[in-house]
């Protein structure tokens, strides 16, 4: 991991083993999942406004952490139009589904309990119609009615009974500790079984909703493609890492189209819409333009090389000046670089952008700090802590309430800094 990275991330790294929370009993209770009808049993039972609440605490700071929301409001109601269709003809039609796009190059998608479901730009910008995006929805959504998300929390709370009932109540040292969980879900992604069972139910839902299953067939061929190729570091490290691949999940997903729902695969009465994709997606692909130059710097400052770095991100930003990530990462070379001044002038714009990008909070508050400007400094901080709390956030916190004088503010952030 980058210098730069561990800034920000190191907050979400937290050990449940050191909570204060823990109790010496471990109760259990039972469940009856909604998709299979059988009953489960659960070393923490976690009722549906529970489940709601711990996906709603850690999903904005797990999506922070991960680049922030792609800002495109048409893109946006376009994707979640697609995602309301499908929920509503789900298993679990009443939860309070949302479905947003992740501001990452990598190609992946998550869901996270209580339906809040997201899809990578990274893997927005490759598929070709509706049908496709319908195919990962529906595989997220199933993730969701199957409370396999659900089920990794458990596993992870389940050490805790007490901290169930302290999640719900919230507290920023909570949020970095849940979002840490949701941190692992994503990245270590589900098991095999799991999966085969979201790629059955998303091609239910998407029939039962009115889309041509070789939507999901072709997807599959789509991922099978880079899958063969082997070489390409972001979906090894991206998709393929948290959703396991092999041509038998292919066949599989063929096989159960075809026997399960053999009346839809004429196309007769059943969509794909790849010409209103294709119009939806069009700026997306514009500005991936731009976006690839922009992860050229990246790696360029991943290997410590300031000076190339921040030329592909003035380039970028050149192509396309209204996206914050470019602003950002040029900012934060200067205040790598020491001069605090000239990355204000960059985080700034950032945040003139996208007021809610946490990142560009926090490299402009530390900007700030280091040039003596603490009352500006708690601003930007404490507003990147309302959606990303961390450990680095916490600590200048500290400092800037200690040099200010409030030793009570300072107290508290201190502490949640160790």
């Amino acid at each position: 991991m980058s210098g730069y990275n561990r800034i920000i991330s190191a907050g979400f790294w937290l050990f449940l083993a050191v909570s204060a929370c823990i109790v010496p009993l471990v109760f259990s209770g039972c469940a009856v999942n909604p998709v299979t009808g059988k009953t489960e049993f659960h070393l923490v039972s976690v009722t549906e406004e529970e489940e709601i609440e711990l996906g709603r605490k850690s999903y904005v700071p797990i999506v922070q952490q991960e680049g922030g929301f792609y800002r495109d409001q048409r893109l946006e109601g376009y994707v979640q139009s697609v995602g309301d269709r499908l929920a509503k003809v789900s298993h679990r039609p009443g939860l309070p589904y949302t479905f947003r796009v992740l501001n990452s190059s990598v190609p992946n998608a998550f869901a996270l309990p209580g339906g809040f479901i997201v899809i990578n730009r990274g893997l927005l910008v490759g598929l070709s119609s509706e049908g496709e995006l319908a195919g990962v929805l529906g595989h997220e959504i199933g993730h969701a009615t199957a409370r396999h998300s659900v089920a990794a929390y458990q596993r992870a709370l389940g050490l805790n009974i007490a901290l169930l009932g302290v999640a719900v109540a919230g507290g920023s040292n909570m949020t970095m500790q849940l979002s840490s969980i949701g941190a692992g879900l994503i990245q270590n992604g589900f098991s095999r079984e799991q999966e085969r069972e979201s790629d059955y139910l998303g091609v239910d839902y998407m029939v039962k909703a009115g889309y041509d299953p070789r939507g999901a067939i072709d997807l599959q061929e789509y991922f099978y493609k880079q899958f063969e190729r082997g070489k390409n570091t972001i979906w090894i490290e991206g998709l393929f890492r948290t959703h396991p691949f092999s041509e038998e999940r292919l066949e599989n997903v063929k096989r159960y189209s075809r026997e399960k729902h053999p009346q839809s695969l004429d196309g007769k009465g059943y969509v794909v819409n790849e010409g209103v994709f294709i119009d939806r997606t069009e700026r997306l692909r514009e500005v991936q333009r731009a976006y690839d130059v922009y992860d050229e710097g990246v790696k360029l400052l991943n290997k410590k090389d300031r000076r190339g770095a921040l030329e592909k991100f003035r380039r970028a930003m050149e192509m396309e000046p209204d996206q914050a990530p470019f602003h950002t990462k040029a900012g934060l070379v200067f205040l790598l670089d020491d001069d605090a001044g000239a990355a204000i002038e960059y985080l700034e714009k950032a945040v003139q952008i996208d007021p809610e990008l946490a990142e560009s909070r926090v490299y402009l508050g530390i900007s700030y700090h280091e040039v003596g400007k603490c009352g500006q400094a708690v601003v930007h901080l404490e507003k990147s802590m309302e959606s990303m709390p961390t450990k680095t956030a916490a600590k200048y916190l500290g400092k800037c309430y200690r040099k200010m004088g409030d030793s009570e503010k300072a107290a508290k952030y201190e502490g949640l800094a160790r």
